[in-house]
């Protein structure tokens, strides 16, 4: 668990990061290009040094169903998405409605076994549960609006830096 709290930190990075690449860059695309191609390098090279390169089949490439090999384009999406919206929204609207749209997807992914998953029912529970991460989404939209619409003398000042205009 600590494994996956650390990798979701670092995930919780990865938008602004490349939120700062795209704005620094002629077009997003070139971001994500960026992006992955940094992060291709580095598995190619962990790949070569722990001989996991070629990539080897357990089975034949051909026989695995089409949704197979759409990985790489939903992570085009989500970076790509994610480094033209995050300077506009902020990285923590983008991350809820990011995790609530995955957990509403994988309530369905699960319920009916789509794409390999083993079924599980959607419980009550677990729909009151992604029913709660909607509300909170729309409670972090609202104290975003209501944010942008306070005057300066009510912004939030920043115990580092008392100058509210910096």
């Amino acid at each position: 668990m600590l494994i996956g709290l650390a990798a979701g930190c670092l995930l919780g990075t990865q938008p602004s990061v490349n939120g700062h690449l795209g704005q620094n860059v002629a077009h997003p695309l070139q971001a994500s290009l960026i992006s992955f191609g940094s992060g291709t390098a580095i598995l190619l090279a962990l790949s070569f040094a722990t001989g996991a390169f070629p990539p080897q089949f357990t089975s034949p490439a051909s026989s695995l169903p089409r949704w197979t090999w759409l990985g790489g384009a939903i992570g085009v999406v989500m970076v790509t998405t994610s480094l033209i919206f995050v300077p506009k929204v902020g990285s923590l609207a983008w991350f809820a409605a990011v995790m609530t749209g995955q957990t509403l997807i994988a309530i369905l992914l699960d319920h009916y076994g789509w794409l390999g998953n083993p079924r599980s029912p959607a419980s009550p529970l677990r729909v009151l549960g992604a029913v709660l991460l909607v509300a909170g989404v729309l409670v972090i939209v609202q104290a975003k609006r209501m944010e942008r619409q306070k005057p300066p003398s009510e912004a939030v000042i920043n115990p580092t830096n008392p100058d509210p205009n910096v």
